[in-house]
């Protein structure tokens, strides 16, 4: 199996602090692309012993493992870093979908705090009021000009922003400016 790139920090802050906001580089988990072979996907339903998400959802399982829905036909498997997910699911896998080690390719930076919502809507181009973009809810968008996998943690606390690794940077400096009330016409929180 090919290694995992060089561990070093996506981010050079690990946690930032404005006001009643943080901005933290979440735990590393372990991430695994799950793309169910033609006409598959029941059966990998069956073999997984869970109903893959069909809107852009995450959804936690009772063995520590979450799956999110990420693009047609795609989901995400994240579960705690030192758990084996790949091991874990090439079994149940096997003949039925394809599966890649995204461990290493992306990181989430989580936005919490009172005014959260309002700092991720001056980012993001899509209705993030808690009647439409509920806890659980997840949405590919941008943050900006970056690609970003949106979720609003299920417990409802802070919001999830799942980026490639090489665009982290970019998209925390982005977000720390929008907490300074940095970016025009918008209020600071």
């Amino acid at each position: 199996m090919p290694e995992l790139l060089a561990t070093h920090p996506a981010i050079p802050l690990p946690s930032i602090a404005v006001g009643n906001l943080t901005l933290a580089l979440a735990p590393l988990r372990e991430t695994v692309s799950i793309g169910p072979f033609t006409d598959c996907l029941p059966p990998l339903c069956t073999a997984l012993g869970v109903t893959l998400p069909q809107t852009f959802t995450t959804i936690a399982t009772t063995d520590g493992i979450q799956y999110t829905r990420a693009a047609h036909n795609q989901w995400f498997a994240t579960a705690a870093e030192g758990t084996g997910l790949m091991s874990r699911l090439a079994v149940p896998c096997a003949s039925l979908a394809a599966l890649t080690n995204q461990t290493d390719s992306r990181v989430t930076l989580t936005l919490g705090g009172r005014g959260a919502r309002a700092i991720a809507a001056k980012l993001v181009p899509i209705d993030l009021h808690p009647t439409i973009f509920t806890p659980g809810s997840t949405a590919l968008t941008l943050a900006g000009h970056i690609p970003v996998i949106l979720a609003f943690k299920g417990d409802g606390s802070a919001y999830d922003l799942t980026v490639f690794r090489s665009f982290a940077q970019s998209l925390h400096h982005d977000i720390h400016v929008a907490m300074n009330g940095g970016i025009p016409n918008s209020e600071r929180v």
